[in-house]
């Protein structure tokens, strides 16, 4: 089996926001920056105002780009009137297109450090009159996830683009970010997304996902400039796709 390079993988953050909204401006073109929206159904904590760092599609456009949203009006409540976003807006778009919502993420280019995970399965052994007899699984165990990169910054700055401790934690630059967790009452989680992509030859792509991270343990190192990142999923195991 040939040699995972940990360079040849990225690791991805993603929170579980979703939704749509529709434009209503009648003066749209291409090139656009900023336009009027209604009808924002989100799965925030306020349903209809759009998070800052929002990412989303717009039904129509040409190529169909990712636009990022950098501000919105209201700037502190809902229901969100005008967002402000990048990049501008291609050909294609109508007053009338719809815009759907997808996660908010970070994307970490891995070179030094380490990513693992280990699935637990709980197996029971009942006896005959102190014999074996049979076995049956027990309880679900949560799957274990651990990561180990190397970073720049731990928090954010003016200027900065988030940093992967905000983003486990829901602070700073993402304190808007969303629940990944079905149940929004359920404390915070991301999912953690690792693309490995081989640089030669006929292998594919490979995306593992761990779905509904919790981090429980944090260690930073500043002589190493390393994170360790530690916690759980909410799931037995990861799920896997090949491209």
């Amino acid at each position: 089996m040939a040699r995972i390079e940990l360079r040849h993988c990225t690791v991805r953050i993603k929170d579980g926001l979703a939704g749509t909204a529709a434009i209503m401006d009648a003066s749209l073109m291409v090139g656009d920056t900023t336009f009027d929206i209604t009808t924002v159904v989100l799965n925030t904590d306020v349903t209809d105002k759009v998070p800052i760092g929002a990412r989303f599609t717009i039904a129509g456009e040409t190529g169909t780009p990712v636009h990022t949203v950098t501000a919105r009006t209201p700037t502190s409540m809902g229901p969100t009137t005008n967002i402000v976003f990048t990049p501008a807006t291609a050909a294609g778009v109508v007053t009338t297109a719809v815009l759907t919502f997808t996660a908010q993420q970070l994307e970490i280019k891995v070179g030094d450090g380490d990513i693992n995970y280990t699935e637990a399965t709980e197996m029971l052994y009942d006896l005959d009159r102190g014999q074996l007899d049979t076995v049956r699984e027990g309880d679900d165990q949560p799957m274990e996830v651990s990561l180990n990169f190397t970073y720049e910054h731990i928090t954010t700055g003016t200027n900065e683009t988030i940093a992967p401790m905000d983003a486990i934690k829901r602070r700073g630059s993402a304190s808007e970010w969303v629940n990944s967790a079905t149940d929004k009452c359920e404390p915070y989680a991301v999912d953690i997304e690792v693309e490995h992509v081989p640089p030669c030859g006929t292998s594919q792509k490979e995306t593992t996902t761990f779905p509904d991270f919790r981090s429980e343990s944090r260690e930073v190192s500043f002589k190493d400039s390393n994170v360790a990142v530690t916690g759980k999923c909410n799931v037995k195991e990861p799920i896997v796709a090949r491209s």
